[in-house]
């Protein structure tokens, strides 16, 4: 018990000192995926088990990589995976594109509840260009590459998996993308996937 404690407090330290470097230009409350999204999740009732190699959420992990998210609740765990990033993101409807002079990238994540207590909502995702700054999810439709990430709750041992799509400037080079615990303070219970 006392070493697991030691386990959960040396994870949660270098969070709290990457998230205070992030530079934001999108509002704290921009959600990961918008309720209007036309999609639903996939739930397969798959307990926990990504084959995918595990990292601690404070270390960058590569496509293919699942992070390991611990929320501050006594419970809540979460298991994210990076399974696909494109860029561009394309709609397939024709005539819904990014505004002028911006571009649209894309995440396919997968989220499983591996804890002891349901997740109501997950949290946000940004992506993260060279010059420090932070874009919000934008809510599309469905994309060449498949259906939006969308979900109302998260039992234990559920998945939610699709694409989260960013809109960024056209000359913008995204360098990771960042997931937050809905039910966190600010800088903590996060991770991160480099691009």
């Amino acid at each position: 018990m006392r070493q697991s404690a030691s386990v959960i407090a040396a994870a949660l330290v270098p969070l709290l000192l990457l998230g205070a470097t992030a530079c934001q230009s999108a509002p704290e409350g921009a959600a990961l995926a918008p309720a209007a999204a036309p999609a639903v999740p996939v739930d397969d009732g798959a307990p926990g088990g990504e084959d995918a190699p595990v990292r601690a959420a404070a270390e960058a992990a590569r496509v293919g990589e699942s992070v390991r998210v611990d929320g501050a609740q006594v419970g809540r765990h979460l298991q994210a995976v990076l399974h696909a990033y494109v860029d561009p993101a394309v709609s397939v409807e024709k005539n819904f594109a990014p505004a002028a002079g911006k571009r649209w990238v894309a995440a396919s994540m997968s989220f499983v509840n591996v804890g002891g207590t349901s997740y109501g909502a997950l949290g946000r995702m940004w992506a993260l260009d060279g010059a420090g700054q932070r874009h919000p999810v934008v809510p599309t439709g469905a994309l060449t590459t498949g259906k939006p990430l969308v979900f109302d709750s998260l039992e234990v041992g559920e998945r939610a998996e699709g694409w989260v799509v960013f809109e960024i400037p056209e000359n913008a080079r995204i360098v990771r993308l960042q997931y937050q615990d809905a039910n966190m303070q600010a800088n903590s219970g996060g991770g991160f996937w480099a691009v």
